[in-house]
């Protein structure tokens, strides 16, 4: 059955105040954000997927590295090893090299990893530093405080 044409057109507008606005832009950064790292976490949950970014990370580091970087690492002692291979760094690498592929690809996430080896050795060298100086020039009684609560803040970030 035909409609009759409408002869009169009323508007209706919703105006927003500034608490409302800014509840609507946080709702929409939210769901942006959504949006980015879902499929991040999905890559990050994929061990095939992660398995091919490590492989590329280590196709591409004869690029960016010293060239003789498989000799240099072939001669660590296990401490040294050890070392290279802590959580921290492992984490920091990470961390790096995920930054790295978001904004330079595949070469940008190699030199992500290592400047978030750096990084985490630069923090780690600060805090040994800082460590031997407090020991260096405190009393006994507020050099073992100052250890112990150093050492505990220590046992935080270590998780073993």
């Amino acid at each position: 059955m035909p409609r009759k044409p409408t002869n009169e057109v009323i508007e209706h507008r919703i105006t927003l105040g500034t608490y409302e606005r800014q509840l609507v832009s946080d709702v929409a950064g939210a769901y942006q954000f959504n949006k980015i790292g879902n499929p991040i976490v999905a890559l990050l949950s994929d061990n095939t997927a992660m398995a091919v970014i490590f492989a590329s990370i280590g196709i591409f580091l004869d690029r960016y590295l010293d060239p003789d970087w498989r000799d240099i690492t072939g001669n660590l002692s296990g401490k040294d090893l050890e070392d290279w291979l802590e959580t921290q760094n492992i984490v920091g690498a990470s961390i790096g090299g995920l930054i790295g592929l978001f904004f330079g690809g595949i070469p940008g996430a190699a030199v992500g990893a290592a400047g978030g080896s750096i990084v985490v050795e630069g923090v780690e060298y600060g805090l040994d530093e800082t460590g031997q100086l407090i020991m260096e020039n405190q009393k006994p009684s507020t050099t073992i405080s100052i250890a112990l609560a150093i050492y505990r803040l220590g046992d935080i970030f270590n998780v073993q």
